[in-house]
């Protein structure tokens, strides 16, 4: 399980200017809390859409939750870099995944900012 997980988050850093990967792996009812607001599904895909793809970015410290046969948390520290300019990201991120139909989703995924 915690394999799957983890690869499903690092696919959705890798996803940024994609938002068809946040519509297939992201719970239809679920939603994202960052920056520039609580998102849902459609919105969260559409704000990725608009952003730049980050050209590098590294998961630190994943911690892996086991909350039931089909709920689980990841949290984690990511560093993130674009190739725009501006300066990196680095925030203290939860994910929760559920278990739909057999596949893992995306069902909140919060983001904390931090100086560094």
């Amino acid at each position: 399980m915690i394999d799957r997980l983890q690869e499903l988050e690092e696919g959705f850093w890798k996803a940024a200017g994609d938002g068809d990967y946040y519509r297939e792996h992201m719970a239809s009812e679920g939603l994202c809390v960052l920056p520039l607001g609580v998102l849902n599904r459609e919105e969260t895909a559409a704000a990725i859409e608009e952003s730049d793809p980050w050209v590098d970015f590294k998961l630190h410290d994943m911690r892996a939750l086991d909350l039931g046969d089909d709920e689980a948390a990841l949290c984690y520290r990511a560093e993130a870099f674009r190739d725009n300019g501006s300066p990196g990201y680095v925030a203290l991120i939860s994910s929760v995944y559920i278990r739909l139909g057999g596949e893992w989703k995306l069902f909140l995924h919060q983001q904390t900012p931090i100086e560094f």
